[in-house]
């Protein structure tokens, strides 16, 4: 018998002998080789909210009925134990019938929509790193070992190094025909080009699939290979009778799962364009700008390419390919190494390392899976080993009904102007901290409790019965501080980084629990529990700032997020020790606090979530929320010029602001302005998504560059220029980069955009709108006064409110 420290990168299951299932565990070893851990003899099962003599004549005399067994169950729904049913069948994929079956007949059905390798992984409490103990066996798979699991330990979390495979394919737009498909790979002994992939199509195909198979790489990564490349070459691979394409490491076909992302058994598939879009959200999603962007690179200069808004002429291919076949294969495999470097840059494959250690999974599942699967992974666990077993709820058993949306935490608005030394402290650790504290959860929901929330609910006390949700959060919490402990410990940057990655996903994991327990879809959603949490939040956020404003604290602003306070002292130490007080002091059972940033100055124009400053500590940066400069989707002048405003706001220049506002207005109204700074760029989605689709400037643009002869992915953002905001729908027209653009843009148009969101700063300091498109301000009525009677903004005045949270009403 031999042991293998592994780290788990996906789980799937098979068909094996005897009508068993085989679990199939993919990863790789802390020495750098893959391996495929096999194991049987675990089957499927799920929960019925009945005793088994009323269960046993609906489900015994089927093919695939093992057997069944009682057990009694907590049923949060009813707040009490019941006694319940444990129905063992053969088969997972049969799961899904029993479950219907059992639901027509009237019966409660728990835990029957669990996926089973994810069944097989909680039932075993198996982490993301353990040591495999068993015997080397010979087995179909591309790994190199091949091992029947017969037991593990679990380990300190560790990050191998992974073999990444890279790819690109080149196309005709004519024909569709592959010219060529070219890749890199990059492994422990660095980056490298494969020998590009030419031939026949059937040829070049099966040729692909023999070098995954040979090259056995943990993750496939391309840009844009989700929507593009993948799908094309599995359609062209139909045309010539290749059923699969075997890239599996079981040797099966990539496939994909909900219509939202593919899988490849055994191997990572993570397309670079998905990791920018999730992790940066630029606001130009072609490899060539974030290319640029990210890596100050740029694709090869050829004139040509296929795919929508990669900055040249796809109808160009075919030519290029007849007359100058080796730089398009150059073209290609750079192409492939620029995917290669993003996805590595952005971090994508490293967070999930972090998150899959923290919620004890597969990276492919945290890849492709959104919080409330992560936070399953815990729950479900939890649930299973409570006393008495809670019956874990199918998912989306509540209806998402606005009338009783749970209320959001208070506001603090903020009054315009300008603020000096301000102390932020984060609040959302809070939650947690009062889950802890209030003991919130399903299990201790009781009449008897002692403790009350603000809406009537009552919860048992840690003391009558701890609850599973607490005692999570309590533990969590308990990691980050050994792992920040860890971090400060680390004796060189790179362990440095890794705890820290490793203590922000905690974080992320922690502060993720309240979102999930307070929507409409989670399995273990209770409106009772999420409503109590955001209530005690509001009561503890009203009392911290009562008692900062009794003792003469200008409180500016807060939100659900986080308290902005002016410091009393006009210099970096003093508001550094105040600040630190601050949080020492409010840092009590349930209302923890976390001292975050001190910016000075801090500038509102009197929106909530809407402000800009300069961070002083614990670094320097500038701060910008909710205004222009961060949405992806506003065009280049209109970011650069709020920027330059806000610049000499931060420098107390208000005069140079009002003056650089009036003069980007101006120039833009006389087409004094570069039409590379007025492109617009936005996801389009699916035509038929859209209720009137000739009314979307994303849908003229993609149709008419597919007229152009781009290939368009829903999905992809497009780039356009408006070239006539009066006509409706307004008229638009593609913006390719390295391209002439030949239309006249509509400056007006551009111009109002411009005055509506410079004057969101300027108005502050009299400038209104209508006062930077004329370039002068318009007289009024108290003009004519002495200046004493003119109306003032009140810096000082801070309006309160109770209302619910609403959607962004800014922009």
């Amino acid at each position: 018998m031999g042991e293998w420290d592994v780290r788990l990168l996906t789980a799937s299951y098979s068909r094996g002998d005897n009508d068993g299932i085989v679990v199939e565990l993919f990863g790789k070893t802390r020495d750098g080789r893959s391996i495929t851990l096999r194991k049987t003899g675990f089957r499927p099962y799920f929960h019925v909210a009945a005793p088994p003599e009323d269960v046993l004549p609906y489900v015994q005399g089927k093919d695939d009925f093992l057997g069944i067994e009682p057990v009694d169950l907590f049923l949060i729904n009813k707040g009490r134990v019941q006694k319940c049913s444990k129905v063992i069948i053969k088969f997972p994929w049969a799961v899904p019938q029993y479950r219907s079956e059992l639901k027509r007949q009237g019966m409660e059905v728990f835990a029957a929509d669990i996926p089973f390798h994810h069944r097989f992984i909680y039932d075993n409490d198996l982490p993301a790193c353990f040591t495999a103990r068993g015997e080397e066996i010979k087995g179909d798979y591309t790994t190199d070992l091949v091992v029947n699991l017969r037991g593990f330990t679990e380990i300190p979390p560790f990050t191998p190094k992974l073999k990444i495979l890279s790819f690109d394919i080149e196309n005709s737009i004519t024909d569709e025909t592959i010219y060529t498909i070219c890749y890199v790979i990059k492994d422990e002994s660095g980056v490298r080009a494969g020998e590009p992939v030419v031939g026949t199509e059937k040829e070049m195909i099966e040729r692909f699939t023999e070098v995954i198979q040979m090259e056995d790489p943990d993750v496939i990564t391309g840009y844009n290979i989700d929507g593009y490349d993948i799908p094309f070459i599995m359609e062209r691979a139909k045309k010539y009778g290749i059923d699969e394409l075997k890239w599996g490491r079981d040797r099966s076909n990539p496939r994909r799962v909900m219509n939202k992302f593919w899988r490849c058994t055994g191997r990572l598939i993570a397309d670079a364009w998905w990791a920018v879009k999730i992790e940066i959200k630029p606001k130009q999603e072609t490899l060539n700008a974030v290319s640029k962007s990210l890596l100050g690179e740029e694709k090869l200069d050829v004139d040509m390419k296929m795919k929508v808004g990669e900055d040249y002429d796809p109808r160009a291919i075919d030519k290029e390919w007849l007359n100058n076949r080796d730089k398009v294969l150059a073209y290609c495999t750079r192409d492939a190494e620029l995917a290669l470097k993003i996805l590595g840059k952005v971090g994508r494959i490293r967070k999930g390392m972090d998150l899959a250690a923290v919620s004890r999974m597969p990276v492919d599942d945290v890849l492709n899976s959104g919080s409330s699967q992560l936070i399953d992974a815990i729950m479900i666990r939890a649930a299973d080993r409570h006393a008495p077993q809670v019956a874990v709820p199918l998912t989306g058993n509540y209806d998402d009904d606005e009338e009783n949306a749970i209320e959001g935490g208070y506001v603090h608005e903020i009054s315009p102007g300008v603020y000096h030394w301000v102390c932020v402290l984060d609040f959302k650790s809070m939650y947690p901290s009062l889950i802890i504290s209030r003991n919130i959860c399903f299990t201790t929901r009781d009449d008897r409790g002692t403790i009350v929330s603000p809406l009537g609910v009552h919860f048992l006390s840690k003391e009558q019965q701890p609850g599973i949700l607490p005692s999570i959060l309590s533990d969590l919490m308990r990691r980050r501080d050994e792992t920040k402990a860890l971090a400060k410990k680390a004796k060189d940057p790179e362990e440095a980084h890794y705890y820290d990655g490793l203590q922000g996903a905690i974080k992320i994991l922690m502060n993720s629990f309240y979102g999930v327990f307070a929507s409409s879809f989670y399995r273990f959603t209770d409106r009772s529990i999420g409503g109590s949490i955001t209530a005690f939040a509001r009561e503890t956020t009203k009392g911290i700032i009562k008692s900062l404003s009794d003792e003469g604290v200008n409180v500016i602003y807060s939100d659900t997020d986080s308290v902005f306070v002016q410091s009393p002292h006009e210099n970096l130490e003093g508001s550094l020790s105040f600040g630190k007080e601050l949080a020492t002091r409010f840092s009590k059972e349930g209302g923890s606090l976390e001292f975050e940033k001190i910016m000075e100055p801090l500038f509102s124009h009197g929106k909530k979530k809407r402000y800009v400053g300069r961070m002083v500590w614990p670094k320097e940066e500038l701060i910008i929320r909710g205004y222009e400069v961060r949405r992806t989707d506003s065009f280049d002048l209109q970011s650069e010029s709020l920027m330059t405003v806000f610049e000499f706001i931060m420098d107390g220049k208000t005069d140079e602001a009002v003056k650089a506002a009036r003069s980007y207005v101006q120039d833009t109204l006389a087409g004094k302005v570069p039409l590379e700074k007025l492109v617009i760029s936005k996801g389009c989605r699916k035509f038929n998504e859209y209720a009137n689709p000739d009314a979307q400037a994303t849908v003229q643009t993609a149709k008419k560059l597919m007229e152009m002869g781009y290939e368009f992915v829903p999905g992809m953002k497009v780039s356009w220029i408006v070239t006539n905001f009066r006509r409706k729908p307004q008229e638009v027209q593609p913006y390719i980069s390295g391209q002439e653009f030949t239309y006249a843009p509509d400056y007006r148009y551009y111009a109002e955009r411009l005055a509506q969101t410079l004057s969101r700063a300027t108005e502050v300091f009299g400038w209104g709108e209508k006062d930077l498109l004329n370039g002068n301000q318009q007289a009024n009525l108290f003009d004519y006064g002495p200046e004493e009677d003119r109306p003032k903004i009140n810096l000082e005045q801070v309006r309160k409110t109770d209302k619910k949270l609403s959607l962004d009403d800014f922009m």
